[in-house]
């Protein structure tokens, strides 16, 4: 792009050297946002992977970057770039074996030769910029080839005695963050818990502002929903509902498409049962009280979790007035 500085007529004031401004018509020489996985992770951009803990967070980043050192497809969505990644294991490194290796023997991989998965077995400071310039350097001595991807599980555990709440604390871990993704030109992947309420990510709003895509991890009775809550450049994908289901061959467990794992309606075990007692009262339908009080062996949070997504979602049963009714059955993908 051939592009010249415009002319400050003080010198005083003079523009630096390289300094220039394009018009719109130039601006659409400039590269398109691309993405490492589909319409998901931003390629060479920073995203945070955030929920409650025991909801598969660490198990869907070692499916990604199994998926990714494959080019395989990672939960419906294509790699658009695929190659090698890092996990820094700041927490558990024996949980992340036991996850890689579910990863690579349910599609197939001996588990005795790599693929490009590596593993960071050690902790560095993101507010410790000696720290995070060393690893950086450590990292591109180690010239990995078509290094994709750099995941830090977790995030909390890369900032040790670091006030989440602090704009400061937050501001500078971000931008170590954002330090290694450029100088290592990758995407970077933050793992984080989410707040006491589970509606937001934990600590100050720095995190989310900086951040180019957010995506959030709820359990959702026995099933687990990844939803974007932001991507700076695109869409948010649909939610997606998941399965964490086991691989006997070598123990363990991998992260699938619910609709894969329950083709027959895409419900959970939950929402089956609720469907199920509905279903029972026939053309008269119930009453949200009625409803609930026939499945008594439903926790109330799960049945109204559930009654919620068959009216909402699945569209399988109908609210009229204070009454609710079930709608034929009809074949429904997660």
């Amino acid at each position: 792009m051939n592009v010249t500085a415009i002319d400050i007529p003080f010198a005083s004031n003079a523009a630096p050297e390289g300094w220039r401004i394009i018009d719109d018509a130039q601006l659409m020489n400039v590269p398109d946002p691309t993405f490492l996985v589909d319409g998901m992770i931003p390629d060479r951009g920073l995203s945070v992977l955030y929920g409650p803990s025991g909801t598969a967070k660490t198990t869907m980043v070692a499916g990604l970057q199994v998926a990714l050192a494959a080019g395989h497809g990672w939960l419906g969505h294509a790699i658009q770039r695929h190659g090698a990644s890092i996990y820094v294991a700041a927490e558990d490194l024996q949980g992340f074996k036991t996850r890689v290796r579910a990863a690579k023997a349910a599609i197939g991989f001996r588990l005795d030769a790599p693929i490009g998965v590596y593993t960071f077995p050690d902790v560095f400071d993101l507010r410790d910029n000696d720290q995070v310039r060393r690893f950086v350097r450590f990292v591109k001595d180690a010239e990995i080839d078509d290094l994709r991807l750099v995941v830090l599980d977790t995030f909390a555990a890369s900032t040790p005695g670091a006030s989440e709440n602090s704009s400061e604390d937050m501001t500078q871990s971000v931008t170590a963050a954002q330090l290694i993704r450029s100088e290592l030109d990758v995407a970077v992947i933050l793992v984080h818990h989410s707040n006491a309420a589970g509606t937001r990510e934990r600590g100050h709003s720095a995190l989310r502002g900086s951040a180019d895509a957010m995506l959030q991890v709820s359990p959702v009775d026995d099933l687990i929903h990844l939803e974007c809550s932001k991507l700076r450049n695109g869409a948010p994908f649909e939610r997606l509902s998941l399965k964490l289901t086991p691989v006997p061959s070598v123990g363990g467990c991998v992260v699938r498409l619910a609709s894969e794992v329950l083709p027959r309606t895409g419900l959970s075990t939950a929402q089956e049962k609720v469907l199920q007692v509905l279903r029972d009262f026939g053309s008269a339908g119930a009453s949200k009280t009625e409803w609930e009080k026939a499945c008594a062996d439903v926790p109330p949070r799960t049945f109204y979790r559930a009654s919620a997504e068959l009216v909402d979602k699945h569209r399988l049963v109908t609210q009229a007035g204070q009454r609710f009714y079930c709608q034929k059955p009809v074949a429904v993908h997660a």
